[in-house]
């Protein structure tokens, strides 16, 4: 089984390249086995894409559960999901070129990991715990879902502008259904809001502990007005406020209304993701990290009194 350790990104990213190809053209003409070939390279490229992600992308079995250590797994993993959905909307909508918008979602999320590098690893302060691990996943499921919503709200506006303009309807150019759209746009948002409702109260969890056992392990804490925290509420209740409104407010679940709240939830999670990206996930200054950073003021005087020596 040496030959798995070969596996390279290369090799999935390539056969997800390919699938796209053949959806693109699906556009200018049909062949009856393409679907196989198709489905088959989508098959091939996600096995390739686990295995790479098992024994490469930081993905850690521990005593206390999986964990994803950097954001270089983070976006491999997401892109797994999204590859897995691609795989099973194939299924349910074989005759639909939605891959269309969806692969180049996959391949942009594999691109991203690749920029970020396996080096940029989060942040550690405290031993893992469940806690952590039910954190992390709500939120990479959470994120994975957000964005499979994003898909299905582009799909609708697209097709509802076809149907509203009279576009011809090419027999290959196939979507699906507005209201099967319109259905997984729903839920879409409301399974991504129960998702990040137990990433945000078990980050909060995590927090308290922390600050729990402050005194006693010496590790660090998140200040609760540190912008990862404020943006993830802001980002939650977004979605809260826009699935309650959606559920309460028939209207609002017509038309292109629905699609473009799924898209908006996507722009606030790209704006959150950022955020956390720019200031550091799981940031906290433990005892020691204080200390070290507080002697700095104290070398730098001494370092200039020397020069001052010198110069004399």
């Amino acid at each position: 089984m040496n030959w798995l350790q070969n596996i390279s990104i290369t090799c999935f990213a390539a056969s997800y390249a390919v699938v796209f190809a053949l959806e693109i053209s699906r556009i200018f003409f049909d062949v009856s086995f393409r679907k196989y070939v198709r489905v088959g390279f989508a098959a091939a490229g996600l096995f390739a894409h686990s295995v790479f992600l098992v024994l490469q992308g930081k993905l850690v079995l521990g005593s206390n559960g999986l964990w994803l250590g950097s954001w270089f797994g983070w976006c491999l993993a997401t892109a797994w999901i999204l590859a897995f959905a691609y795989i099973w909307i194939s299924a349910r909508q074989p005759k639909s070129v939605i891959g269309l918008f969806l692969i180049p979602l996959i391949l942009g999320l594999i691109g991203l990991g690749v920029g970020f590098g396996t080096e940029n690893q989060f942040n550690s302060i405290k031993a893992k715990s469940i806690w952590n691990m039910v954190h992390g996943f709500a939120l990479l499921l959470g994120t994975a879902i957000v964005a499979l919503g994003f898909v299905f709200g582009v799909v609708y506006v697209v097709q509802s502008r076809r149907l509203k303009h009279k576009s011809p309807q090419s027999k290959h150019f196939r979507l699906p259904s507005l209201e099967w759209l319109q259905k997984s746009s729903e839920y879409s948002l409301v399974i991504s809001t129960f998702l990040l409702a137990i990433g945000l109260v078990s980050g909060i969890a995590i927090n308290w502990t922390n600050q729990t056992d402050d005194a006693l392990s010496g590790g660090g804490t998140i200040a609760w007005s540190n912008p990862v925290i404020w943006s993830s509420g802001i980002l939650f209740s977004w979605l809260l406020l826009v699935s309650v409104f959606s559920f309460c407010y028939q209207p609002s679940r017509q038309g292109r209304k629905v699609a473009y709240l799924v898209i908006a939830s996507f722009l606030f999670l790209v704006l959150e993701l950022a955020i956390v990206w720019w200031v550091g996930h799981a940031t906290a200054s433990s005892k020691s990290e204080v200390a070290q950073y507080s002697k700095i003021p104290s070398i730098s005087k001494e370092f200039h009194n020397e020069v001052g020596r010198l110069r004399i």
